[in-house]
């Protein structure tokens, strides 16, 4: 049989008070230091939290969530991507937009080649109009000279009867030989020879009105040949095709547009808070995505009762105790108008910002409680 061994109970004892005498002695120092704290200004310490400015980043659109780039936490900058998300609907738009653009460049480069082909054949056809009038002209121009000559000679012989014919037109092969002949002529020869200048200046001012609209057919064909490419590119629809180009392509940047804001970016400075979903989901339009917390410029939020509003000042300096009883002071800066109240508490409370003044704040987590104590 086992024999039992003795038990040491004076050192399991001493053990045990002195665990006791441990918990009793950091007891007190942990009243200590807490009633030290207190003893500043004798009141009670009122609670309060390190809060920042805080953005908040919205959908822009109904999508679903393909890629969340950033976890709580994390620090971010201007243009960091914060989510990836994804409308269906606009890419199927911006797919169909793009093979509707590849269709009306191919119909914009048929209508221009037609209308290259057709300006040539005009043009052609006009230049040719042109030389036809212009060598017109110049025959008529001709005519007209003759005309001249003949009424010029026909007046000379009728106002010089007694002279001699001008070498020109005593020449063999000349129109106006036989006039030299008829010096001497009875008056029914003089009355001949006065109709026929008459003809001829009656010529004349024909072909002078026939030079004319030669001239004026010259300018409107090359008013018209300055105005035939416009107008054939006109008629062969490369503007009505170039303008659905135009605006499809304006439309297709618009989608570009909405797709870039599928991304999401940061549009400060910050640290990630709550991220609210996760890839796969669906958001509705305008829903939160997540809040960016500003932890460079903290401010505290204190719970003041409404007993002591009136002791409560804009600019007024208040003493934080942070953790790890760092002390620091801070500037009231806004005090609401209207109290709000805690759930199974009677006392109704006035939540009082406060911002720093003077020494740093401690580098500690939003939301870290903090003690305030007026002055």
């Amino acid at each position: 049989m086992p024999t039992n061994l003795p038990v040491n109970t004076d050192n399991s004892t001493s053990m045990r008070q002195g665990r006791i005498g441990l918990i009793i002695g950091l007891a007190l120092i942990a009243g200590t230091g807490f009633a030290w704290v207190l003893g500043w200004t004798g009141e009670r310490a009122h609670p309060g939290s390190l809060q920042s400015r805080t953005t908040v980043v919205k959908s822009n659109c109904v999508a679903r969530i393909r890629d969340v780039s950033v976890k709580p936490g994390q620090s971010v900058s201007p243009g960091d991507a914060l989510f990836q998300l994804v409308d269906v609907q606009l890419e199927e738009r911006l797919i169909g937009k793009r093979r509707e653009i590849a269709e009306l460049e191919a119909e914009v480069n048929r209508a221009r080649i037609s209308a290259e082909v057709d300006f040539a054949w005009r043009r052609r056809e006009l230049q040719s109009e042109v030389f036809e009038t212009q060598l017109k002209e110049s025959e008529l121009s001709q005519e007209k000279l003759n005309k001249q000559v003949e009424q010029l000679a026909w007046k000379d012989h009728l106002t010089n009867s007694d002279a001699n014919v001008s070498p020109v037109v005593a020449e063999v092969d000349h129109p106006f030989r036989s006039i030299k002949r008829e010096l001497h002529l009875p008056d029914e020869r003089r009355l001949q020879a006065m109709l026929r200048e008459d003809a001829a200046a009656a010529s004349t001012e024909t072909l002078a009105t026939q030079i004319a609209l030669c001239e004026e057919r010259l300018k409107s064909l090359a008013s018209l040949e300055k105005e035939l490419q416009s107008k054939i590119r006109s008629a062969s629809g490369v503007d009505v095709a170039e303008a659905r180009l135009a605006g499809a392509k304006l439309e297709l940047e618009s989608l570009d547009s909405q797709l870039k804001e599928l991304t999401i970016t940061s549009p400060t400075y910050g640290t990630v808070g709550d991220v609210r979903f996760l890839p796969g989901d669906r958001v509705p339009n305008g829903e939160t995505l997540i809040e960016i917390l500003d932890d460079i410029q903290p401010h505290v939020v204190a719970q003041f009762p409404s007993a002591e509003a009136s002791r409560l000042r804009h600019g007024s300096k208040v003493t934080l105790i942070f953790p790890a009883h760092d002390q620091r002071i801070g500037i009231i800066t806004d005090i609401p108008p209207q109290t709000t109240s805690v759930a199974g508490v009677s006392e109704s409370f006035v939540a009082v910002k406060i911002e720093p003044a003077g020494k740093l704040w401690p580098k500690l987590a939003i939301g870290s409680n903090v003690k305030v104590l007026l002055p």
